[in-house]
Parts: C-alpha cells; structure tokens; sequence
C-alpha cells in the first residue's frame, strides 16, 4: 500500500512539473510574439523640440500649468481605440490633481467623446483647431508631456491604462496611495 501510495505521488510530482514547464514556454513564446509584432506595453519617447524646457503656457495649455511642482498632461483624441479605453479607465474622474487631459477632436466634434466619459472640469482642455499638438509636434496619440517645475521637461507615448496610472504625477504620500487614490 505505501509502495503504490509512493509511486501515485511521484506520478502527480511528474505531472505538475511537466505542467509548469510548458506554463512556463507558453509564457515565453507569448513574450516573443509579443517583440516580434512590437506591442510591448512600454511608452516611446516623445521629441518635444523647441518647446522642451518651455512654459506649458507657451504651447496653449493653461497658464496654471506655468506654476505646477509637478503635472502630467495627457493628449487623447476621438479617433484612436487606446485612448478611448485610457478615458474609460479614468471613469469620469480627472484625478490625481496634477493629471490634465486636452482632448483632439481628429474625427469631427470632440463633444460626443467628451460626453461619453463625462470627461468634465477645469483640468479638461479642448484642442478643437489643433494648436497645442501642433506647437508641440505630437502627431500620436494617446501621449503624455511631463511638466516640473512649470516646464515641459518629456512626453511620451501611453500604451495603455496600466502605463497612463504610471506617468499620474504623486499625491502626498507614497506612490502606492497614488496609484490606489488614481483607480479611484
């Protein structure tokens, strides 16, 4: 009895570790296609030219921007998928209090987007002719410009939500608080 109870263990010992071996190639096959079609979920850095270094104020954004210790300001417009789930993942909520949204109207009027996530407030700037993007050469969006100190300093592409709460600017506190204060 304890020689079959044995070799039952041993059996099952054998299974688990042939299932955790090919858990462990599906993940890295998974990785490779995912660097072969270069959907890494990793921003890209944005050249921000001329206005690196710059007042926000001086590109068309809010001159209150011109005073922040530290901001992030983020483009979307109603024409890309990403930055459709990037406003869902805010759920109405333009928060923590450094975040800053300009929305670009590519397709038509940006009210309909603007309504569909009830995308609201005094931190929501709409870019209806384009100046913004244009003064600062973003061609893409969704991106994000880093201000401190009351300059641009950075932008980048925002990939996804995950990246979008990452680039958020810090609440008082830790940055775990953050995250949590930022998914609401």
């Amino acid at each position: 009895m304890t020689l079959a109870l044995l070799i039952l263990v041993c059996v099952l010992a054998a299974l688990v570790f042939i299932a955790f071996s090919a858990l462990v190639e599906m993940f890295h096959q998974l990785k490779q296609i995912r660097e072969y079609l270069e959907i890494e979920d990793s921003p890209v850095l944005i050249d921000l030219g001329d206005a690196a270094g710059t007042v926000p104020s001086a590109a068309g954004l809010p001159a209150e921007l011109d005073t922040a210790g530290r901001a992030t300001v983020l483009f979307l417009s109603n024409k890309c998928r990403t930055c459709f789930t990037l406003a869902a993942a805010l759920q109405g909520r333009v928060r923590p209090p450094g975040l800053w949204i300009v929305v670009v109207p590519v397709l038509g009027d940006a009210a309909e987007f603007i309504d569909l996530f009830d995308l609201r407030g005094e931190r929501v700037v709409l870019d209806e002719d384009e100046h913004v993007v244009n003064r600062l050469g973003i061609d893409a969006t969704p991106a994000a410009v880093l201000v401190e100190d009351g300059r641009m300093v950075k932008a980048h592409s925002v990939p996804s939500s995950r990246q979008m709460f990452a680039a958020l600017p810090p609440l008082e506190g830790d940055g775990k608080k953050v995250r949590q204060a930022a998914h609401g």
